[in-house]
């Protein structure tokens, strides 16, 4: 049977979507090298890898409690897809022993660029804890990408300034507490050998203490 000319046009531009619609789509959602790297390392947090994104700088002695943290806690894998995916973030992980340090048992100083890239240094102060105030620490780092009104939150009762100056947040104290009860229950008989690991990385550092 012969079309009419409006029906061999209609056919002609459906057979336009049919063709041009994939490869406009292609065009589109093209993914950049950065992205398939950075969901490489999104990916890393999972089993088998069970890594940090290499943004995050450990000290010597600390991968086997992340290891541990990343293999038995959901929520810490949580935190670790969320700096991962983060693209410029850079943070550092060391242990701090100093005489007159005072109570606090971790802090993170922060810095932010007017490229919008963010450092961060985080210092924990008591290994027996390890795994919670990581984890605390990780989720304030996480409030900083997110970028939570801290005053806001003080405002709301859901966090409250300390009295050097520092915020603390109800959210991370939950996210610490979390983690480690997650890595916990999961996995109690593993902590013991995790934390000869973190005692040795404390022998090192002592040579360090400054007064």
């Amino acid at each position: 049977m012969l079309s009419s000319p409006d029906s061999l046009a209609a056919l002609g531009a459906w057979a336009s979507l049919i063709f041009l619609a994939p490869a406009e789509a292609t065009l589109t959602h093209r993914v950049s090298p950065a992205d398939i790297a950075r969901a490489a390392q999104v990916a890393a947090c999972e089993a088998p890898t069970l890594t940090l994104p290499p943004s995050i700088g450990l000290e010597d002695g600390l991968q086997p409690i992340v290891r541990s943290a990343l293999e038995h806690s959901p929520k810490f894998r949580q935190q670790c897809r969320a700096l991962a995916a983060a693209p410029r973030l850079r943070a550092t992980v060391s242990l701090a022993y100093r005489r007159g340090i005072g109570t606090t048992r971790a802090r993170t100083s922060f810095r932010q660029f007017q490229s919008g890239a963010l450092a961060a240094e985080i210092e924990i102060r008591s290994a027996p804890e390890l795994t919670e105030l990581l984890a605390h620490e990780f989720e304030h780092l996480i409030e900083q990408l997110d970028g939570v009104d801290l005053n806001a939150l003080a405002k709301e009762g859901m966090a409250h300034r300390l009295a050097d100056g520092a915020f603390e947040t109800a959210r991370a104290v939950a996210a610490g507490q979390l983690v480690a009860g997650e890595v916990t229950n999961n996995a109690p008989d593993r902590l013991v050998g995790a934390g000869k690991s973190v005692w040795r990385a404390l022998r090192r550092v002592g040579a360090r203490i400054t007064e």
